[in-house]
């Protein structure tokens, strides 16, 4: 039979882990702002390496130096290998959210490991684990959390004995932090920095004050010694830290301040914890009551007691000094932003460890009782706002499987906050970068607003020098989400057709041929169609019956030309003047078709529009003046050459067959690496390709 009296705290931690988990599996998309970002650009990084995606590798570049913002790319990457995007963001959602209360659970244990009640106020990370970062998609910042109180409970626990084997793991865990966020990295080293300053500090002043002689000194130098190596084996971390904090100062001096009244509205509602609507502001005011009785039995406690210093004093102080940064720091530096939110979801977590525990079995059950109503409370109108707003998701992302691959699109919206389920979602807009959604259900599809790859703290930045919307370019597809009923989209018409339609989306794809434009091919003696291509530098004497390309002959539809085309060079100068390929003149004697040609160092990809059906397909490669270069040539994503050789001014030719089953011939050009030019004169070997000329013709 059932006994209630064998269940214990555990018990009921994994009960209320499993409740909180559960609005993650249960409604089918999560309501976060940016998260569907990370979901996208994740798919980047697990994509990039195929050079079939030329459009991805022509949009974006990879940022692959070690800096804060990594480790959820790094995790939803490795995800999306296992599961598809969807549910690969539930799994990493589960572990993130899932680690908060476990770590809180941990550096409870740590601090409080031989107290009677020692989990009484432990219970206080689960409302914490749903907080407004999070569902602003701030994903690294919410798993540095959990990271913050691993690191935090493990130096506690080891502090006094602190080994080599132990200041490894202390060094992983504050990596492990830093690749997170670098919030909760400095937070954290500013936090065990005063938590190692006042216990050993403490404890030097006590035995000096004991030890009242002319010898004191000594004594509480002594006792300083453990502090001491504390500092030494910190530099590395000091270090890392302030460069980081140095460089950022460097690049934007001043920072932007919200104002004290923005100030005490957010820190009296505890708006770290609202998200969606003002709910939750009066209920989170029941927390606050609850701790301040909490404080002031504590306080009680410690003057009943006469215990006037304890090492856990240093939480009161860590507090202090984290609501006081709060009350003070910017709430941006350059693109850095939600500074004070960041630090004042710590505060009251850091107050926790401070409050007397052992209050009596009474007292703790009722604390303890308190808290976990609060977070059911919580959780509930969580639980309850997925419910809404997961059907309105999944109307905006109900086009997906529309996107066909090799495209590009963009998104716009009268309002991203407005939702039939909500009125108005204050805090968030959940609806503004799930449209990241149409970007990773088919292949080699460019988000045109990734707004991710403007900024260098993320692993994807635009293939330019700056930043830009890349607006010269043609959006293949529009999404159109809660637009005003009178816009009649009159920009759109002509060019576009709506695929898709529901309440509030409108999903626009620009209108394409109806078919090749077979007047632009001639016919061979058997009758069969064929198209010749002279690639040459614009106004240069086309070889006959072939059809000129230039650097940029923009591909058309129906028709043929380069289906790649961002800047790869200076952005300050007109962008749409500038293509990454470039003219190349050979020696004359090589003939109409060799003598010139395009060159470059990325990968390019040359797209015809063609009927179905079985072509041989020939084209013409030249070398340059004492120079090797190597080709890869793929057709249709098919790998046709794989590091082909041309040497010199040699002129090569290259014939395959390849079936035609969907209307195109997409042949992308690249070289192993990049091109590289010393002393004015090319190397040996060097990276880059020459294309002078193709010919596809039909044989079946």
């Amino acid at each position: 039979m059932f006994n209630w009296k064998n269940l214990s705290w555990k018990h009921l931690f994994v009960v209320l882990l499993v409740l909180h988990l559960l609005p993650l599996w249960i409604f089918a998309y999560f309501p976060s702002q940016d998260g569907v970002s990370h979901i996208y650009n994740a798919k980047v990084l697990t994509d990039y390496a195929d050079h079939a995606n030329y459009k991805m590798r022509d949009a974006w570049q990879l940022n692959i130096t070690i800096f804060p913002n990594w480790l959820s790319h790094i995790s939803l990457a490795a995800l999306l290998y296992i599961f598809p995007p969807v549910i690969a963001e539930k799994v990493f959602l589960s572990i993130a959210i899932g680690m908060i209360p476990i770590s809180f659970f941990y550096f409870f244990n740590a601090v409080h490991k031989d107290q009677e009640g020692k989990f009484v106020y432990a219970w206080l990370g689960f409302p914490f684990a749903y907080n407004y970062l999070l569902y602003m998609g701030f994903y690294n910042f919410t798993l540095s959390i959990s990271c913050f109180f691993f690191s935090f409970g493990f130096w506690w626990r080891h502090k006094d004995d602190m080994q080599v084997r132990h200041l490894a793991w202390l060094y992983v865990l504050l990596l492990l932090t830093y690749l997170s966020h670098i919030a909760s990295y400095g937070l954290i080293v500013l936090a065990i920095s005063i938590a190692a300053g006042w216990t050993w500090g403490t404890k030097a002043l006590a035995a000096g004050w004991r030890e009242r002689h002319a010898e004191w000194h000594r004594e509480f130098i002594i006792r300083l010694k453990p502090l001491f190596r504390f500092l030494i084996y910190m530099v590395p971390i000091y270090f890392v830290l302030i460069e980081y904090y140095l460089e950022s100062l460097k690049k934007h001096p001043q920072g932007n301040h919200r104002g004290m009244a923005w100030i005490w509205e957010y820190f009296f509602g505890v708006k770290s914890i609202v998200y969606f609507t003002d709910w939750h502001i009066p209920v989170n005011r029941f927390l606050l009551i609850v701790l301040a009785i909490a404080v002031l039995i504590s306080i009680g406690y410690r003057i009943y007691r006469r215990d006037w210093v304890r090492q856990t004093d240093a939480f009161l102080l860590i507090a202090l000094v984290f609501t006081y940064m709060f009350i003070r720091a910017p709430w941006s530096y350059g693109p850095g932003g939600w500074i004070n939110d960041r630090i004042h979801l710590y505060i009251l977590l850091m107050l926790a460890p401070w409050l007397i525990p052992d209050i009596g079995k009474f007292g703790r059950y009722t604390v303890a009782a308190c808290l976990i109503v609060f977070s059911l409370l919580h959780w509930g109108r969580t639980a309850y706002d997925h419910g809404r707003i997961a059907p309105e998701i999944a109307e905006l992302v109900s086009g997906t499987h529309l996107i066909e691959p090799h495209t590009n699109f963009r998104h716009r919206t009268a309002d991203w906050h407005k939702s039939d389920a909500l009125g108005r979602i204050e805090y968030v807009t959940p609806f503004a970068h799930s449209t990241a959604y149409y970007g990773v259900y088919a292949d080699d599809v460019v988000h045109l607003l990734n707004y991710e790859a403007n900024y260098d703290y993320f692993p994807v930045n635009r293939n330019n020098y700056e930043s830009v919307e890349l607006n010269y370019i043609t959006d293949d597809y529009i999404i159109a989400w809660f637009y005003p009923e009178s816009e009649k989209f009159a920009d759109l018409t002509p060019n576009y057709d709506i695929i898709h339609e529901t309440k509030h989306l409108k999903l626009f794809k620009r209108k394409l041929a109806p078919g090749p434009t077979l007047d632009l091919w001639d016919k061979t003696e058997t009758g069969n169609l064929v198209i010749r291509f002279d690639m040459q530098p614009n106004n240069s004497q086309t070889a006959s019956n072939h059809h000129p390309i230039g650097p940029r002959t923009m591909y058309e539809s129906g028709k043929f030309g380069w289906d790649t085309e961002w800047n790869h060079k200076d952005s300050r100068i007109d962008a749409r003047r500038l293509s990454p390929r470039e003219a190349y003149n050979g020696p004359a004697s090589a003939g109409p078709l060799a003598r010139d040609a395009i060159w470059g160092k990325e990968d390019a990809a040359f797209k015809l529009d063609l009927p179905e059906g079985t072509y041989r397909v020939t084209n013409t490669f030249s070398g340059s003046r004492n120079a090797i270069h190597t080709i890869n040539l793929l057709a249709n994503g098919k790998r046709i050459l794989k590091d082909f050789i041309v040497d010199n001014n040699e002129v090569h030719q290259h014939t395959y067959t390849l079936e035609a089953t969907d209307g195109y011939l997409t042949q992308v050009i690249f070289t192993p690496n990049t091109r590289v030019q010393t002393g004015g004169e090319w190397d040996r070997k060097d990276h880059f390709w020459i294309w002078n000329g193709c010919t596809v013709e039909q044989i079946f």
